[in-house]
């Protein structure tokens, strides 16, 4: 969701400062949070670094202090989200915990071709979104408890408008709007799955939250709302045969940046 004139005010920290003094009573999500926990015995958090996820973890941590916060680590995300999430765990003395995705994203996408231009894409028996997603989260359901809290918004795209959607149909009431129910017996809540974007800014500004400072760098190199995404440098779901090309010609900061940085990932990881 755009601000006045289309700029988002998350990424101009002079409105975010500006928007402060707005009114937004998160009273009534922190007590869903809690009933949440409680009706499931505990509950942990996913984090990526990015403003909505991060709004959760602030809302979790008022309500639990010591809740179970989660990084699932692709191996290519950018230093800067590294350093922010460092950063803010420690300012906010989070239990912080960090599940590495197996194989990491960029084993997967040399394995495919996908940074070699001159290659064919080749087929891989694995999806993406299992391996950097649902893998790393099944794992950290398996230790911290079938419950968890997410950064999910329906605003952001049609396919997560249709997942709320279908989820509310599907259980017929059973559980509340925002949740999201799995045959392995593990749920996800999104405490502000029906939030606008400016919303999660004046949330931010009010509680003095600290934004991604890659936000306003990917801001400068022409990103938008939708395409500013803080936690992996390449996005897999986006990738098709020439992506890297177009990459390199029509954003060559960020094309230069991943590849000085894919050497030292590993060893950063």
């Amino acid at each position: 969701m755009s601000g006045p004139g289309g700029t988002d005010p998350g990424l101009d920290l002079t409105r975010l400062r500006a928007m402060r003094g707005a009114r937004l009573d998160p009273t009534a999500v922190l007590a869903q949070i809690a009933e949440y926990r409680d009706r499931h015995g505990g509950m942990w958090v996913a984090w990526s670094g990015g403003k909505d996820s991060t709004v959760v973890v602030d809302m979790a941590r008022r309500v639990d202090p010591a809740v179970p916060v989660v990084f699932y680590d692709c191996g290519v995300d950018f230093p800067e989200t590294r350093t922010y999430l460092a950063d803010l765990a420690a300012a906010w003395n989070l239990n912080l915990h960090v599940v590495p995705t197996e194989p990491d994203l960029l084993t997967l996408l040399i394995a495919a071709g996908d940074l070699d231009p001159t290659a064919p894409t080749r087929h891989l028996e694995v999806d993406m979104r299992q391996a950097m997603v649902t893998d790393p989260a099944d794992r950290a359901h398996a230790v911290f408890g079938p419950a968890n809290l997410w950064g999910v918004r329906a605003e952001e795209s049609a396919g997560r408008r249709h997942l709320y959607r279908t989820q509310a149909a599907r259980h017929d009431g059973d559980i509340p709007r925002g949740m999201v129910r799995r045959g392995n017996g593990t749920i996800s809540f999104g405490p502000i799955w029906n939030w606008s974007t400016e919303q999660v800014w004046q949330y931010s500004a009010a509680r003095d939250i600290p934004p991604n400072p890659l936000y306003a760098t990917l801001t400068s190199l022409g990103a938008d709302t939708h395409t500013a995404r803080v936690n992996a440098m390449v996005d897999p779901t986006r990738l098709d045969n020439g992506h890297i090309t177009r990459l390199a010609a029509g954003w060559p900061e960020i094309y230069h940046r991943l590849a000085e940085a894919l050497p030292r990932l590993r060893d950063y990881r």
